[in-house]
C-alpha cells in the first residue's frame, strides 16, 4: 500500500509543479475516460463497464483540467494480468491521467494506474491443484494515451501500456509478472453529460516461476459514463 501512496503523491507533484498557464486546454470539453483528453477542472464522472476480464465501476475526479484521478473497483471472472483462465476476484485501483499536450482535436497524456488485487489463485496465475486457493498481488500500470476528436460526437483513443506486478499464491509463493500491450477505444457522446464507450486492449505478458500457462492479454469493455 505504501507504493500506491507514493505513486499518487508523485503524480500530484508532477501536476502542480507545472506552469499555471498550461492548465487551459484548447481541445474538446467532451467526457473521455480512455484518451489523452482529461476531463475539465472540477468535473466528476461516474462510469461502469462490462466485458473481460470482468465488470468495473469508476468515479473520476478532476482537481485540475490537466490531472484526473479515479477510484476504480473491478469484480473479475478472469485474470486481469494475462491468460484466459476463469477466476473470481477483485481489484482496487487509482487510475490517473496527466495531460501533456493538446492542440485542435489532438491530446496526449501520461497514464498511471497503481492497483491491488485479491481472489482465487488462478487470478494471479496459479494453475493446478491450488488454483482455487487464495491469491493476491499489487502492481503498477504505466503508459501513454492519445485522443483524436474526429467529430462533434466521437473520440478515438489509442495508447500503449507497460505493467509490472508482485503476486503471491499458496502453491508458487511470491513471484513477479511483467506485461505490455496496446489499447484502443471509441467514445461516443450522446449529450454533454453522457457517453458510451467500447474499449479493447491486447498484448503479451511474462511471468517468472510456474505462473500462467498462457501469456496472451485480452481486455474488452462496453460501458457508459455520466458527468454529474
Amino acid at each position: 500500500m505504501r507504493s500506491l501512496v507514493h505513486v499518487s503523491i508523485l503524480g500530484a507533484l508532477l501536476v502542480f509543479a507545472a506552469p499555471a498557464s498550461a492548465d487551459s486546454r484548447p481541445t474538446s470539453d467532451d467526457i473521455s475516460l480512455f484518451s489523452g483528453r482529461t476531463v475539465g477542472n472540477g468535473d466528476v464522472v461516474l462510469a461502469g463497464g462490462i466485458g473481460w476480464p470482468g465488470v468495473f465501476a469508476e468515479a473520476l475526479f478532476a482537481p485540475t483540467s490537466r490531472f484526473n484521478l479515479s477510484i476504480r473497483v473491478d469484480v473479475d471472472w478472469g485474470s486481469p494480468l494475462m491468460g484466459f483462465s476463469t477466476a473470481l476476484g477483485g481489484q482496487l485501483s487509482l487510475p490517473m491521467r496527466i495531460h501533456l499536450y493538446g492542440e485542435d482535436d489532438i491530446d496526449l497524456a501520461l497514464a498511471l494506474r497503481p492497483f491491488g488485487m485479491i481472489g482465487e489463485g488462478a487470478m494471479v496465475g496459479q494453475e493446478g491443484v491450488f488454483s482455487d486457493d487464495l491469491g493476491g498481488g499489487a502492481g503498477l500500470e504505466a503508459g501513454v494515451r492519445a485522443g483524436f476528436h474526429v467529430s462533434d460526437a466521437v473520440t478515438l483513443a489509442t495508447g500503449a501500456f507497460f505493467e509490472g506486478a508482485f503476486v503471491r499464491t499458496r502453491g508458487a509463493g511470491s513471484d513477479g509478472t511483467f506485461s505490455f500491450g496496446l489499447l484502443g477505444a471509441v467514445e461516443a457522446v450522446m449529450s454533454r453529460s453522457t457517453m458510451l464507450f467500447f474499449a479493447v486492449g491486447g498484448g503479451f505478458g511474462i511471468a517468472s516461476g510456474d505462473l500462467f500457462e498462457r501469456h496472451g492479454i485480452v481486455r474488452l469493455h462496453l460501458g457508459l459514463a455520466y458527468r454529474i
